[in-house]
C-alpha cells in the first residue's frame, strides 16, 4: 500500500512539474514584457508598496536649468540580443507638471547586456529630463509627472501596477539615496539638506560623488569626504539643530 501510495505522489509530483514548465514556457517564452522596479500602486493589499520618485532642483547650481530622474525598467521573458525599444507618454489625470517642465524621448531603450543563464528577468536604467521653469517657483510642494510604457513590437507591458512611474519634482531639499547609514557612519555624518548643499558649493568634484563612485572609487570618495573635513575646520558651521557640523573620516 506505501509503495502504491509513493507510486502515485510522484506521478501526481511529475504532473504538477510539467505543468509549472508548461506555464513557464507560455509566460517566458517568445515574448518579451517590460515594466518599472517600483510599483505606483499596491499589487495586493499587504504585498507591494507603492513606492515614487523623488527629484530636486535645491542643488542645482543657478546656471544648471536640467535635472534627470532615473527609472530602473525590467525587462521579463525571451533574452534581447539587441538593443530594444519602448515609449513613454504621460498620464494626464495625474499629472500636475505643465509640458514644458519635462521633456520626454521618442523612444527610451532597453540595452542588451550579458546576464547569467539562469536570470529570469534583466534590469535597465532610463533618464527623463526636466527643465527649470518659472513653475516651479510659483508651487510649494512642487509638481508631479505620471508616465506609463507604451508597448511597441519589441516590447510588450507588464504587470500593470509597474507600467507606470510617479516621480516628484520639487525646488526643496531631497537627500540623495546614495547617502545611506554607511555613508553616515564611515564618510559624510549625519545628513542634512544644509550640509550637502555647502558640500556641493565647496569642495572640487563634490557634484560627482554617486553610489557608483562610492562602490568603485571608495579613495575618491573618501578624499572628498577629507576635503569637507578640512573645510569645515577652517569654517566652523552650526548645522540646523543647532550643534556644530561634523565629518566622520
Amino acid at each position: 500500500m506505501i509503495r502504491k501510495l509513493t507510486l502515485l505522489l510522484a506521478v501526481i509530483g511529475g504532473f504538477l512539474m510539467t505543468a509549472c514548465e508548461e506555464q513557464d514556457i507560455m509566460l517566458f517564452g517568445e515574448e518579451r514584457i517590460v515594466y518599472f522596479e517600483k510599483f505606483w500602486r499596491d499589487a495586493m493589499v499587504g504585498t507591494e508598496k507603492a513606492d515614487s520618485t523623488e527629484i530636486t532642483f535645491y542643488f542645482n547650481h543657478p546656471t544648471d536649468l536640467h535635472q534627470t530622474a532615473d527609472l530602473i525598467v525590467v525587462l521579463a521573458g525571451r533574452k534581447v540580443e539587441q538593443d530594444a525599444h519602448f515609449r513613454l507618454r504621460v498620464v494626464d489625470d495625474m499629472t500636475t507638471a505643465h509640458p514644458e517642465d519635462y521633456t520626454l524621448q521618442d523612444e527610451y531603450t532597453f540595452r542588451a547586456m550579458p546576464i547569467p543563464d539562469d536570470a529570469t528577468s534583466m534590469q535597465d536604467t532610463i533618464h527623463i529630463q526636466f527643465n527649470r521653469t518659472s513653475h516651479l517657483d510659483e508651487l510649494e510642494d512642487g509638481y508631479r509627472l505620471v508616465v506609463e510604457i507604451v508597448p511597441t513590437d519589441e516590447l510588450q507591458v507588464g504587470q500593470y501596477e509597474r507600467s507606470r512611474a510617479i516621480i516628484y519634482v520639487s525646488r526643496n531639499p531631497v537627500r540623495p539615496l546614495w547617502w545611506d547609514i554607511e555613508v553616515e557612519t564611515y564618510l559624510l555624518g549625519t545628513y542634512s539638506p544644509l550640509k550637502y548643499k555647502l558640500f556641493l558649493e565647496n569642495i572640487p568634484g563634490a557634484r560627482d560623488l554617486d553610489e557608483e563612485v562610492i562602490v568603485n572609487e571608495p579613495d575618491v570618495a573618501r578624499q572628498l569626504a577629507l576635503d569637507f573635513k578640512q573645510w569645515l575646520i577652517k569654517n566652523p558651521t552650526m548645522d540646523e539643530d543647532g550643534y556644530p557640523m561634523e565629518v566622520p573620516v
